[in-house]
């Protein structure tokens, strides 16, 4: 199975100069918890903020919600490739320790999300046993 099978093709994506509450406001519109953060009419993806990020690096740290997204994204995260198969991405999540990865087609333009939860359960491999 592949990646394009079970990822969430809605893609909501946010600009580093946004701030935390309207990606806040966005998450809650559209009921996703991850956004990626793209460069506004380049189409590369340079983060991911997620509403984890959002309650800790902002909030936690006593940030106003005007922070923009650049302060606290995270920079260059890992993607697959809507190609890439289920197994061996929800194993590289697993190593990893995330929940999502942005997918990306041939050309790097995102073209969903997907989570741990969407990834069939990975068999162990010989060396993982």
């Amino acid at each position: 199975m592949r990646v394009k099978d079970v990822m969430s093709a809605q893609i909501v994506t946010v600009s580093p100069s946004d701030t935390a509450q309207s990606a806040a406001r966005l998450m809650l519109e559209t009921e996703v918890g991850a956004l990626p953060v793209e460069v506004p009419g380049v189409g590369a993806i340079v983060g991911i903020i997620t509403d984890r990020d959002i309650v800790v690096s902002v909030l936690g740290r006593g940030l106003s919600t005007s922070t923009t997204i650049a302060e606290f994204m995270t920079v260059s995260p890992e993607v697959c490739n809507e190609t890439d198969e289920t197994a061996a991405v929800a194993a590289r999540m697993r190593d990893l320790g995330v929940r999502r990865l942005v997918v990306v087609n041939d050309e790097r333009r995102v073209v969903g999300i997907v989570g741990i939860v969407d990834l069939p359960t990975a068999k162990p491999t010989e060396e993982e046993r």
